[in-house]
């Protein structure tokens, strides 16, 4: 059984950025003016019933959409910020701890040193995710993480056969525990794949921003007033925070990447520490 079918709750993003940024630009605007021309029309026809129009109709109902939209985006922005701070210093992490096992590993005799150091850099390369089709489908981001499970299964019997006797336990207990943290940091990296906002939660506020936009142009409509500038104002931060939400939760697309220095570096350093041996 492939052990990547447990890997069902990691998150992707089926819709590019530049698509959601557009389909964002559009649907914005739209439910405004889309509630404006409602608004104009409803007073119309209760103009025409000689009904009077309510001058304060729908405050109560906007203001409470408003402030829910508020602590919804809040939450989510500060949700997908904290994630991606977390991707940074898991990588800073899972590079140091790899570091660690191929230095350590120069204490073993050959041909397990060698042996070993190769297979700790061939998973580290594993581990660089800078494609953006990885994200598009599960399906590609679970042969990713096949790719790592199987370059990081062959390091724990490569370790077994580095440090078998003669090698000194204490000598072994040294190895193999930064062996152990290459391993357990598997589990941090895995962690920051879930999305710290559901799919739901997207969906609800994404509805509740249309929702809002629509109330504030039907107002605006119901009681006689142009749709000004200010709303289309205000629905360009919505839309700039929205972009930005969804920005900061992709970890290898848009402007807020996931630093990959660290890992880079490490590479780097291994590949020539390698050279240099041969």
């Amino acid at each position: 059984m492939e052990t990547t079918i447990y890997y069902d709750q990691v998150a992707h993003f089926p819709i590019s950025l530049r698509t959601v940024a557009i389909c964002l630009l559009v649907a914005l605007p739209t439910a405004a003016v889309s509630g404006f021309l409602t608004g104009k029309h409803r007073r119309a026809n209760l103009l025409a019933a000689g009904m009077p129009v309510d001058q304060v109709v729908g405050e109560t109902t906007l203001g409470a959409v408003l402030a829910l939209l508020s602590l919804l985006l809040a939450f989510s922005f500060g949700n997908a910020l904290s994630l991606a701070q977390e991707r940074k210093a898991v990588l800073v992490q899972e590079a140091a701890a790899i570091s660690t096992g191929f230095l350590r590993a120069d204490y073993l005799p050959e041909p397990g040193r060698t042996k070993l150091k190769t297979a700790l850099l061939e998973y580290a390369e594993t581990r660089l995710l800078t494609d953006q089709e990885t994200f598009r489908s599960l399906e590609a981001l679970q042969r990713f993480i096949g790719t790592s499970l199987e370059a990081q299964s062959k390091l724990w019997p490569i370790t077994l056969g580095a440090t078998s006797d003669p090698v000194p336990p204490p000598l072994k207990t040294f190895v193999a525990a930064s062996i152990n943290e290459v391993l357990d940091a598997h589990l941090d990296r895995t962690r920051t794949f879930s999305n710290p906002v559901s799919h739901v939660t997207q969906s609800m506020i994404l509805s509740l921003t249309l929702a809002s936009l629509f109330l504030l142009g039907n107002r605006a409509g119901l009681v006689g007033r142009e749709l000004t500038w200010r709303t289309f104002v205000f629905s360009g931060f919505l839309f700039v925070v929205l972009l930005s939400i969804s920005d900061t939760m992709r970890a290898v697309e848009g402007s807020v990447t996931t630093d990959t220095t660290a890992m880079n570096v490490t590479i780097f350093e291994m590949r020539l520490a390698l050279s240099g041996d041969s």
